[in-house]
């Protein structure tokens, strides 16, 4: 039930097939997809995470810094090796 991030390669054995690379946590959203020029870091957006907790102390999501924390909106950043393989 998670958001997910999908790369979708356009050539190549694979073309056209959907594959999985991240996943949101519990009930937030991934937006803002962008690269640094030289395609080396993916940064994007974590949307409403725990946005359907009922209160406080029912929290759904304790998204980015874990424990008993109130789940914030972060934007974060995804490199190395398996980022630089989907984009060769």
């Amino acid at each position: 039930g998670n958001n997910g991030l999908f790369y979708i390669p356009m050539k190549g054995p694979n073309s056209g097939k959907a594959f999985q690379v991240g996943s949101a946590p519990f009930d937030a959203e991934l937006t803002g997809i962008c690269f640094s020029p030289d395609f080396k870091t993916l940064f994007l957006s974590v949307q409403h995470p725990g946005e359907k907790s009922k209160d406080l102390k029912n929290l759904r999501s304790n998204w980015p810094d874990g424990g008993d924390n109130i789940p914030r909106p972060s934007v974060i950043q995804v490199y190395g090796p398996l980022l630089d393989k989907l984009m060769s």
